[in-house]
């Protein structure tokens, strides 16, 4: 998902990358819980005849779907912030705050669209300068890629009106 602002302050953009999120932690809970019912169920009536075997690998299996689930829950969490200012390009990417940030200042910037190189491969969208360059929004879809390129092609041809 991308999500353009303007500042308030000197003529700045903000652009927040974030993935598509189909289901929130909660709904994950939920599933885990929907799964292991059954499942527990039927441990528990092999248990009864007389094969406790399978409990251990129940639990287990519940164990590995709700693992699963987080990884790719905070897979899913990540976030990409660019900062437009006059001056300045800022790149911030984490998850619940900046890992990483990385300031160019703006006039010595590009952004390069790397076309694929096979129909099925996805489109690369890279920030450079000075030969040091940042790959961002690998986790977008293409059509919000292309919705990315849109809004930085806006918010630079803005600022440099300006």
């Amino acid at each position: 998902m991308v999500i353009a602002d303007r500042l308030n302050s000197d003529n700045s953009f903000r652009v927040s990358i974030t993935p598509n999120r189909s289901i929130s932690w909660r709904g994950n809970l939920i599933f885990v819980f929907l799964v292991s019912v059954p499942l527990t169920i039927i441990a528990l009536g092999f248990l009864y005849v007389g094969a406790p075997i399978i409990l251990p690998f129940a639990g287990l299996e519940i164990l590995l779907v709700l693992t699963a689930l987080y990884f790719v829950f905070k897979d899913a969490n990540r976030k990409e912030i660019l900062t437009f200012t006059p001056e300045k390009l800022i790149i911030e990417k984490g998850r619940l705050r900046p890992e990483t940030t990385t300031e160019f200042v703006r006039e010595w910037a590009y952004v390069f669209v790397e076309k694929a190189t096979h129909p099925w491969y996805p489109l690369h969208i890279v920030i450079s300068s000075k030969g040091e360059r940042v790959p961002i929004g690998d986790f977008l879809t293409e059509e919000d890629k292309k919705i990315l390129i849109a809004k930085m092609d806006e918010i630079i041809q803005e600022l440099r009106t300006m």
